[in-house]
């Protein structure tokens, strides 16, 4: 939806998306469901809708993603939203959503190196050469294209103008897409740190597991990272390793920070609590969000001595 330039082509869309309301008929049975006028008052909704969606957050928007709307709009947006993704589903063979697992591995790697280069936090100034995100990152050239090629599949960056032949690599120009700017670390709901943390700290882990599937007394954490099998291996790597453990907490605040509205105001907190105690609460992102909002309550952030110094 992110990509469609014009109103016209979103509402093209949904005329597409539309017109076949069981979709599933399209593999399950040789002829496709018949098209036909009725269809129009549902395509003209899922236009709207993804229209307002595009508009929106395909600007790379930092509205507050924690804040829940009002019950019918959550309620109208969360059944337009299944449909819309129920319909997508639909439209592709099993075969081909196997493949595409398979390669979604490829672009969060590409993701992942982009964030650790800090090239969205580059392009947050604006539109950025090759040759200028290479320097920034002493990089190669060739590597330098690769990657951004990569990112650009992916829809972490937009190569303006489009892929060119007749443009020389140190001369093509990129700007940051809307997940670029989830990357950056002044977004406010920035997801960088904890992409970071899955591919450094459980990425290794995740290679081991099919040696943990064969044998239940290993875990994989443990036979990547050369620790005990023990549920504390996780913990003593972070205590090992002070740079991942604050990766680590950076990581769950990234989280941490797309629920705390509604968990605020969704319990009754003063009517209920005296003294809040969050048991494993990091820094402490959560409780200061509570203390401020319900300051009569008293906290108390409870974790392990390496955390909390």
């Amino acid at each position: 939806l992110w990509q469609l330039p014009t109103t016209k082509d979103v509402f093209a869309l949904g005329i597409n998306l539309s017109f076949s309301p069981v979709t599933h008929f399209l593999f399950d049975h040789p002829k496709p469901m018949p098209r036909g006028p009725a269809s129009l008052p549902s395509a003209a909704v899922v236009a709207v809708v993804a229209f307002l969606a595009a508009r929106h957050y395909g600007s790379g928007s930092t509205a507050d993603y924690g804040v829940v709307p009002p019950w019918p709009v959550y309620s109208l947006r969360t059944t337009v939203s299944s449909f819309l993704h129920r319909t997508a589903d639909a439209l592709v063979p099993p075969a081909n959503k196997l493949l595409s697992r398979a390669f979604d591995l490829n672009q969060l790697i590409a993701t992942y190196c982009c964030g650790k280069l800090g090239w969205p936090d580059v392009l947050s100034k604006g539109v950025q050469s090759g040759k200028h995100l290479a320097e920034h990152a002493n990089m190669s050239k060739l590597m330098t294209r690769r990657l951004l090629r990569a990112c650009v599949a992916a829809n972490i960056f937009h190569e303006v103008g489009g892929s060119r032949d007749d443009v020389d690599d140190d001369d093509r120009l990129y700007v940051n897409a809307p997940m670029g700017e989830a990357l950056r670390e002044d977004h406010p709901y920035h997801i960088k740190f904890f992409i970071q943390h899955q591919i450094e700290d459980f990425g290794p882990a995740l290679l081991q597991f099919w040696n943990a599937v064969r044998n239940d007394s290993l875990l994989p954490f443990s036979l990547a990272h050369n620790y005990p099998h023990n549920v504390r291996a996780v913990w003593d790597y972070y205590q090992d390793r002070p740079a991942q453990g604050l990766q680590f907490i950076k990581a769950m605040k990234c989280i941490d920070v797309r629920g705390t509205a509604p968990l605020l105001h969704d319990f009754p907190w003063e009517a209920r609590c005296k003294t809040v105690i969050d048991v494993g609460g990091g820094r402490g992102s959560f409780l200061s969000h509570l203390l401020r909002t319900y300051p009569g309550l008293r906290g108390v952030l409870f974790d392990l001595p390496s955390v909390i110094e």
